[in-house]
């Protein structure tokens, strides 16, 4: 794979991919998740899947390191942490060997689209599910796992990351912080693994980091608009955003 793939894009496919890192980051401020499944769509439909993959690697990685330290204050006291990271690195590992060959899995993420439309339902038209503290801690690590293991197959880890966390009904600082450490890793390992199994190049993840540039701006931006969403419009706005990926999911768009 080489940067000199975006040759062939036009002017207006250039300016739509960095409209997207900038929605992406306006997002990410708000409510501390957002990029994947907004820049991987949007970059798939005017080059490919690989491409879309690699470079969002990179801007997963440094947003999260940036809320990580803004929201450490939020961080919770628990061995959470470690078993997610204990499950995560495994199964985005296994993900990329399988995205070596497949390059492609939409049986897997309609079906997993199809899981998540299940859940909100539930969230919707009954009590919305609640994890404990040892439920969550026992789920930690397969949670993990699969989220990892979408991420490094598919790009998109919310399914079940987003799932898991959103259960635990956080306050929106904790749940930031959350957040940033499950897709902190996963880009961390996005990358290493990619470049590892070919899927990705030097190039093309140098070339990933301007749109570090939009990113930031709109991520600014929304982190001034979130200081004033209360908790349940912040709760209604992460369901909605599931609503959204586990559509892109079933509708493989």
């Amino acid at each position: 794979m080489e940067a000199a793939i975006f040759n062939g894009l036009s002017g207006v496919e250039v300016a739509l991919i960095g409209l997207a890192f900038f929605v992406a980051g306006l997002v990410k401020g708000i409510l501390g998740l957002g990029i994947p499944f907004i820049i991987i769509p949007v970059v798939t439909a005017v080059t490919d899947v690989v491409t879309a993959l690699a470079l969002a690697a990179l801007p997963t990685i440094i947003p999260n390191v940036v809320q990580l330290w803004q929201f450490r204050q939020h961080r919770l006291e628990s061995s959470h942490t470690i078993m997610l990271v204990a499950g995560l690195v495994p199964g985005v590992w296994l993900g990329a060997v399988m995205l070596v060959d497949l390059q492609t899995s939409s049986l897997v993420t309609q079906i997993l689209g199809g899981m998540l439309l299940l859940y909100l339902g539930s969230r919707i038209v009954r009590s919305p599910l609640t994890l404990t503290t040892t439920l969550a801690k026992r789920l930690a690590i397969p949670a993990g796992f699969g989220s990892g293991f979408l991420g490094g197959l598919v790009g998109i880890s919310a399914p079940i990351a987003l799932t898991y966390l959103s259960a635990q009904r956080l306050e929106r600082p904790q749940f930031i912080f959350q957040v940033s450490i499950f897709f902190g890793v996963i880009g961390s390992c996005q990358v290493i693994f990619y470049l590892h199994e070919g899927l990705a190049d030097y190039p093309i993840i140098a070339l990933s980091s301007i749109g570090l540039i939009p990113l930031f701006g709109g991520m600014y931006l929304g982190q001034v608009m979130g200081k004033y969403l209360s908790q349940p419009a912040f709760e209604k706005l992460v369901l909605a955003v599931l609503c959204v990926v586990a559509l892109q999911l079933v509708l493989d768009i």
